[in-house]
């Protein structure tokens, strides 16, 4: 009789078990499912190039003026002399014209940049100190091009931005951040004054058209007291402002400033937006805001609205209980929170940022004792080392800020917890006339979505498959998807896809598709 007791009772608590961790599944779904789903984009306009992934791969460049620069390489073409085409599409995507150009053998496309009177096109060569650099005339699409040498042969590039006719590149050699001028018509590239600093350190490369300036911003430490440094520089190379942010001392809850972004605008009126950690310039425990007079203010992440939105409600309750503990006993809570800041977008109400917070991720790799030993066998014992594996994104916020920095709404959007080889951002944002803001990726052959309002919590599982010319037509298969942010709440989705039509020969193009938010 007792076994059967014992029997009838454990298969009880197994279900009792079981139904506690079904429960907070279930809720977590129906949370989700009642949560009121965004507008899907509309899908207007699109254009096709006859184009496989094996032969060919296209550079695709918003431009100042919302029209859309193609750049078509063969893959072939670094050991050959194929030609290159550049095709510029209007905001219907209808062809305004297209150019061909001599792609140089062992030549490598870096970057491209576009101002209003230029598009820049800057490529590698076999030497590690020699650049080749086309000129494009936007209107018309032809080039010239120009030959220019690098001040030393350790620097690796990062980053391009043009203006006023003007090529400025960010680099490193070795561990040191390198800023350059490149003048197209001057053979050497010219360092500028120094900005001091590691990779890691640099918040923004940018160029202000509205003042014509370069500006840099760098996170500054000597290890107690930390600092954002932003430097200004005209077109000529000359700097035209040093400016210096930095906390108050205070030891009870010390705060380490780290990389920010700048506001456009004159200089009196620019905001920097950046990261703040306690006593770390690692993790990151919520936003600042200040102007290039120093007036600093801090915005906690436990504070936001919608931060901890990601997690389970359970846990978002547990956590911003976890701050409140911690806050009444003045003990700053320290998680380990990174954030990859975007460059700020110009709203209605003032200045857009989005953020995305990641995770280094690592994994374990066990070297077998037998293949690589000097030692008797039995001495010889399994070693375990951390392998970097990428970066983890768990979700991204954004955050809007009025002119004189003050945080007026946030929102977030839950993402998918994928890992990915490199530190870049995942998603593209756009902000649309009455102020929203849309933040999508690509991902298994759909454009997810969300958009972000203030006091407003939708739906984070959106998604939207990318139309065809044709209804009656089927994708086959899809490679190479990717989405940029185009202008406004306009975004251009791109990729090869194989299209079998209901009648006809199969055919495998690359594309372009706009999504209207």
């Amino acid at each position: 009789m007792f076994p059967i007791i014992r029997s009838i009772y454990s298969s009880l608590l197994i279900l009792l078990l079981c139904a506690g961790w079904l429960l907070p599944a279930h809720a977590r779904q129906k949370k989700e499912k009642d949560k009121e789903k965004p507008a899907p984009p509309t899908q207007n306009y699109r254009a096709e190039l006859e184009s496989n992934s094996f032969d060919d791969e296209h550079v695709v460049k918003p431009l100042p003026d919302s029209t859309l620069l193609v750049a078509s390489f063969k893959r072939s073409s670094w050991f050959g002399k194929d030609d290159f085409t550049l095709t510029r599409y209007d905001r219907q995507l209808k062809q305004i014209w297209q150019t061909k150009h001599e792609h140089k053998p062992n030549h490598s496309l870096l970057f491209v940049s576009a101002e209003r009177n230029n598009i820049f096109l800057l490529f590698s060569t076999l030497s590690n100190k020699k650049l080749l650099l086309y000129r494009v005339n936007p209107n018309t699409g032809n080039a010239t091009y120009s030959e220019h040498e690098l001040p030393s042969n350790n620097l690796t590039l990062r980053e391009m931005e043009a203006l006023d006719g003007q090529v400025f590149l960010s680099g490193l050699e070795g561990p040191n951040l390198n800023m350059l001028q490149l003048n197209p018509r001057q053979e050497e590239v010219k360092l500028l004054p120094a900005v001091f600093g590691m990779e890691e350190d640099l918040g923004e490369f940018r160029v202000d058209t509205l003042s014509h300036a370069v500006e840099f911003v760098v996170a500054e430490s000597n290890g107690w007291r930390s600092r954002v440094q932003t430097k200004r520089i005209n077109t000529k190379g000359d700097v035209i402002g040093t400016y210096f942010i930095q906390p108050e001392i205070d030891y009870r809850n010390y705060k380490t400033l780290q990389a920010g972004r700048l506001t456009p605008g004159d200089t009196l009126s620019k905001v920097l937006i950046g990261t703040f950690g306690y006593r770390t310039s690692i993790f990151s425990k919520g936003l600042f805001t200040s102007n290039l007079a120093g007036n600093v203010k801090y915005f906690d992440f436990s504070k936001l609205d919608h931060f901890f939105e990601y997690l389970s409600p359970r846990a978002e309750r547990r956590m911003k209980a976890k701050f409140a503990r911690q806050e009444a006993r003045e003990k700053p809570l320290v998680l380990r929170y990174r954030m990859l800041l975007h460059p700020v977008l110009p709203h209605p109400q003032g200045y857009a940022i989005v953020g995305e917070i990641y995770y280094p991720q690592y994994r374990n790799n066990i070297e077998n004792p037998y293949l690589a030993g000097r030692y008797p066998m039995e001495m010889r014992e399994p070693r375990t080392r951390n392998m970097f594996n990428g970066y983890r994104f768990s979700h991204a916020i954004a955050c809007v800020f009025d002119r004189e920095g003050n945080l007026l709404w946030d929102n977030s959007y839950k993402l998918k917890n994928l890992t990915y080889p490199e530190l870049a951002p995942t998603v593209e944002a756009g902000v649309m006339a009455d102020g929203s803001i849309a933040l999508v990726y690509p991902e298994e052959e759909k454009i997810w979505f969300k958009t972000l309002r203030p006091k407003q919590s939708l739906s984070n599982e959106e998604k939207v498959e990318v139309r065809l010319q044709e209804e009656t037509e089927k994708m086959v298969s899809s490679n190479s998807e990717g989405i940029v942010h185009w202008y406004g709440g306009n975004f251009i989705a791109f990729g090869f896809q194989r299209i079998r039509p209901q009648t006809g020969e199969a055919r495998t193009v690359f594309y372009l598709q706009n999504m209207a938010f």
